[in-house]
């Protein structure tokens, strides 16, 4: 039988938080963290290779998924302190950390707050920030992307147009989990829309705190970088070496900057080199 994982909830920080839970005896646990506009069920196809060595732990992030949305907003210490709150909750202290993007992002204040938490930090194409180049392509692709789909099978064609690597499994268990049937009879997005300003001042803003808390860090970094991603410039690689001269840094082939459903086979093999006792 084709495994799969229980659904839960749990209050954080006043928020219904959602999460997978795949179960399994393994005293190491694994945090995967999905990235802007994903959610839990997007590490379905990693969870399921990794349940027999780890306890998996998929959780929605607020705004996201089965997550409750939030007018108080999202700054990334916003998200930090989430994450800090649901491992105790859950009682996955100490973790492996595997950050997808905008779950890369957030995992650094998180990191570098808690030190006792992450015993490895996997980051998949991002860091303590974009290059200005992938800053302007997310602002103008977002105002390109559709406001809604009119059938499951339209978005897994539209998304395989965009990108072919994933499999059109993959891109209907994304639709299937991430998309929801609204009032006018479209597929739209359970993301809450106010995540789309991360992209451009307000997380601009962030940055500097980012580049601080990257350098109180303490446990082994592992940065993924998609081989044919731009969110990760030379400049900014080279910053993140100096502040953590330790990191191991991988470029991912045939990769762009969805690191985990592009390359999937290529992610395994690294996490079981990286995340060891």
């Amino acid at each position: 039988m084709t495994a799969t994982p229980t659904d839960h909830y749990i209050e954080v920080n006043g928020l219904n938080i959602h999460y997978l839970d795949w179960g399994g005896d393994s005293p190491r646990n694994l945090l995967l963290v999905h990235g802007q506009g994903g959610n839990a069920h997007n590490w379905d196809h990693i969870a399921r290779e990794l349940r027999d060595e780890f306890r998996v732990i998929a959780i929605d992030q607020r705004g996201h998924g089965d997550s409750s949305h939030t007018r108080e907003g999202y700054a990334v210490t916003a998200f930090a302190e989430d994450l800090a709150a649901f491992a105790e909750a859950v009682g996955i202290v100490p973790c492996d950390y595997v950050g997808a993007s905008l779950g890369a992002r957030n995992a650094i204040p998180y990191a570098g707050d808690n030190p006792t938490h992450l015993k490895h930090l996997v980051c998949l194409d991002y860091g303590p920030e974009m290059s200005v180049s992938s800053a302007r392509n997310q602002i103008g692709g977002m105002n390109r992307r559709p406001l809604g789909w009119r059938s499951i099978d339209e978005y897994v064609e539209m998304s395989m147009q965009a990108n072919p690597r994933p499999s059109a499994e993959y891109y209907r268990n994304t639709a299937q989990h991430g998309l929801r049937l609204n009032y006018a009879g479209k597929y739209v997005s359970k993301q809450d829309p106010d995540i789309f300003w991360i992209n451009g001042s307000f997380g601009a803003r962030e940055v500097p705190l980012l580049w601080e808390k990257w350098a109180q860090i303490r446990c082994p970094i592992l940065e993924l970088k998609g081989a044919e991603s731009d969110f990760l410039s030379a400049e900014i690689v080279a910053r993140m070496r100096e502040l953590q001269p330790s990191m191991q840094f991988i470029e991912v082939p045939d990769s762009g900057h969805p690191v985990a459903s592009d390359n999937p086979d290529f992610l395994l093999a690294e996490l079981r080199r990286f995340l060891v006792d």
